[in-house]
């Protein structure tokens, strides 16, 4: 990923749910994230107020992250659907991991091996279906070989 972008934005309730609560239930992925923001390649940043009542009812990390892109008018890197849809309907820039991945590839910031192993390590941490998956091989296929 920050072979594409310098650094990532995520709002403190990310933060909250990801590191805080992730450290407690000893998640790998939570001490991964807290040293990239020990590294500054991942920041916390604060919002400026909001009118909540402006969104649906969805999760605070969910809604922190639709505000943070709003906000910034920056990427919205989200795989929760419900907040696909809304990213669309508010007219927030937004794509998938899965999509970033890609995007690494056909960008040659990773080779087709590495391509797979991510989409592998995507697939055994989400709810993403077999069928997107192999989507995913085959349109890397015509670019990564």
């Amino acid at each position: 990923m920050f072979k594409l972008v310098k650094y990532i934005n995520i709002p403190k309730a990310v933060f909250d749910e990801v590191v805080v609560k992730g450290k407690f239930k000893n998640y790998s992925e939570a001490f991964t994230i807290e040293s990239f923001i020990k590294e500054e390649k991942i920041i916390v940043t604060n919002l400026n107020s909001f009118d909540e009542s402006f969104y649906p009812p969805i999760g605070r990390g969910e809604l922190e992250s639709l505000e943070l892109a709003k906000q910034k008018n920056e990427l919205l890197l989200i795989d929760e659907k419900k907040t696909r849809n809304l990213a669309q309907i508010l007219q927030i820039e937004h794509q998938t991991t899965i999509a970033t991945i890609f995007e690494l590839l056909i960008s040659n910031n990773i080779d087709f091996s590495e391509y797979k192993s991510n989409l592998k390590k995507y697939a055994e941490n989400s709810w993403v279906s077999a069928d997107i998956i192999q989507e995913y091989i085959e349109k890397g296929e015509d670019y990564g070989k």
